[in-house]
């Protein structure tokens, strides 16, 4: 038993040619197909994982144990995995021998079933290159809660995240590997591809950490936290209405500001033009009619086209711009109407007091 020694370091890191010899030494020395079909188990998945391990020689050896050993309920648990290694006519066969009938077959074999699927598909992504090599680091738990490390070597990155986590998790059903008598992979952990070029990863601990996380959250946080975001909902919906109401103010204000300067200033213009209207007279002359002739046989209308030439030309006269000075300033009209007749009221003081605006002197 020394000399041919089979466990989990020569499942996972021996050669194929080393590891196709030590399974048949194990085997004939022990004649122990419960372990060896355990063992078979683990080469798979050493070989869905990493390509080429399971050898015709091992197929044969496994063909030999089913059809020749009288039944025992390790071959049945893990008969759907050495499917392949049997032929249409043999499988039925096999069945009958080991469950009587499918149904029974299909009842028993659920779980294996389930993991085989995933050890005999091909990998789904697109990230081999051929000057890299690729190994799986994964991590299990022991039946005390300890945690061991399991290094797979030599693996094709093509297989997802989901291929590698159920083909690692086939090992949980195995029971054979143990140490110092206690049973190693009982439950899978997580897994990485370390290196350079990171094929995938993944961790059951995080998915269930998040989980727990977000069903802890206890009614009393809520309910606590409601009040406050009721009030800061409350305090935004017054601080928009605030600023709604006084954007509208503004906008008011500055409306009625633009059109009374221009009302004004259309009624001092059209007072101007009544003023102007009228003739110009020399003492106790009157003027004369708009329709009555003059002295020199025209109409006294004509009389009034110079005037009227003169006003219509003269700038000064035209309409003026409303006064905005106060947008510039930042105050009202008022302030800067009060102002402007302060500093006036100031210059007629200094007028009459005989005071003389201060010039400033050229350099």
């Amino acid at each position: 038993m020394d000399a041919v020694k089979l466990g989990s370091r020569q499942i996972f890191l021996m050669k194929k040619e080393s590891l196709t010899k030590r399974v048949q030494e194990f085997y004939a020395s022990t004649k122990n197909n419960e372990r060896l079909i355990q063992f078979m188990v683990a080469i798979l998945v050493r070989n869905s994982l990493s390509q080429g391990i399971f050898t015709e020689q091992l197929k044969e050896l496994i063909r030999e144990v089913y059809l020749t050993a009288e039944p025992n309920d390790t071959m049945r648990r893990y008969s759907p995995f050495f499917k392949r290694c049997f032929s249409g006519s043999e499988w039925k066969g096999l069945i009958k021998k080991l469950f009587k009938n499918e149904s029974n077959y299909f009842a028993n074999t659920e779980e294996a079933r389930f993991y085989n699927n995933y050890l005999g598909n091909e990998g789904t992504l697109k990230n081999h290159r051929e000057d890299l090599i690729y190994h799986v680091e994964s991590v299990f738990e022991d039946a005390e809660g300890k945690k061991h490390k399991l290094t797979i070597p030599d693996t094709d990155p093509t297989k997802s995240e989901e291929q590698t986590v159920n083909i690692l998790r086939t090992l949980s059903l195995l029971t054979v590997f143990e140490n110092a008598g206690v049973r190693k992979f009982v439950e899978y952990v997580s897994y990485k591809t370390p290196g350079l070029t990171i094929a995938s990863a993944h961790n059951s601990r995080k998915e269930k950490k998040a989980a727990q996380a977000s069903q802890t959250k206890s009614v009393p946080e809520a309910v606590a936290q409601a009040p406050q975001q009721e009030k800061e909902q409350k305090q935004f919906v017054q601080s928009t209405a605030n600023k709604k109401e006084t954007g509208q103010l503004l906008s008011a204000d500055r409306e009625t500001r633009h059109t009374q300067a221009p009302r004004e200033e259309l009624r001092s213009e059209e007072q101007g033009d009544t003023r102007d209207s009228v003739p110009e007279t020399n003492g106790n002359d009157s003027a004369p009619p708009m329709n009555s002739p003059t002295s020199d046989g025209k109409k006294g209308q004509e009389n009034l086209q110079p005037a009227t030439k003169k006003k219509l030309n003269n700038p000064a006269e035209l309409p003026k711009r409303p006064d905005t000075s106060y947008m510039r300033y930042g105050k009202s009209e008022a302030q800067i109407e009060e102002e402007r007749e302060n500093k006036r009221l100031q210059r007629e003081a200094d007028r009459k007091n005989g005071k003389k605006k201060k010039r400033k002197k050229r350099k």
